[in-house]
């Protein structure tokens, strides 16, 4: 199952933590993370979708950045990332400057070279995916109508509605974000063990969906979710 996409990542000696579709809502995570009390211990795996929509993209990008350099953290890519990503390799591209202009983001138009090429290099070395024992961690979901479903780039990034193949899953569960869901609804699904656990509570959407806007934090071994209300203002 493993292939350059993916990484099989080992159980730590402490927690396994799993956090999704931050979108700038950097004050926000900082909160969640100070609730965490993250130790040296734990693994804390980021499921992408960091920048765009909130109101400090940059901020939460550098704020993982310093997170990885300090504990055991395993960022993935999401699609508004590969999208930041597209413009840096390519900025005199109108069509990427245009998309992330749309998503209210600009903190990335006045870069240096070095800063522009730090970016990019740890853009770069995200995964689709990560295994980690009996889970399958992954920004949007899985194709499993593909002969080799973790060959699915895009599919990985931006698919929004797929169905479960034990067989080719290996019964693993797979946990992933890009596609807000009400609170209830994952709560309801890790309740019932669901084969496929949606952490992305939306955010961003705090006070604009019915059921949204806080950032939640599932702990992979206690089936337990840490939350915190979104905090940022745009």
């Amino acid at each position: 199952m493993s292939n350059p996409l993916g990484q099989v990542i080992s159980k730590p000696s402490g927690r396994r933590l799993v956090i999704s579709d931050i979108h700038g809502c950097y004050s926000t995570l900082q909160s969640l993370i100070s609730k965490i009390s993250l130790t040296d211990n734990d693994q804390l795996i980021f499921l992408g979708d960091y920048i765009n929509k909130g109101p400090s993209s940059k901020e939460v990008l550098d704020y993982i950045i310093r997170l990885s350099s300090d504990y055991n953290v395993y960022p993935a890519l999401g699609n508004h990332d590969k999208m930041l990503l597209d413009y840096l390799l390519e900025p005199s591209n109108p069509n990427h400057s245009e998309l992330l202009k749309e998503l209210g983001n600009e903190d990335f138009f006045a870069l240096s070279e070095t800063e522009r090429k730090g970016y990019i290099d740890f853009l770069s070395s995200l995964h689709y995916y990560f295994i980690s024992g009996e889970y399958i961690l992954v920004h949007a979901g899985i194709n499993f109508n593909l002969s080799n479903p973790f060959l699915g780039k895009e599919d990985m990034l931006n698919i929004r509605e797929f169905y479960y193949d034990s067989s080719k899953a290996q019964n693993k569960t797979i946990v992933h974000g890009h596609l807000p869901y009400e609170k209830r609804d994952i709560l309801e699904r890790i309740k019932t063990r669901s084969k496929i656990l949606p952490i992305d509570n939306g955010c961003v959407y705090s006070g604009e969906r019915v059921g949204m806007g806080e950032l939640l934090c599932l702990n992979l071994d206690t089936a337990e979710i840490i939350s915190q209300q979104m905090r940022d203002k745009s």
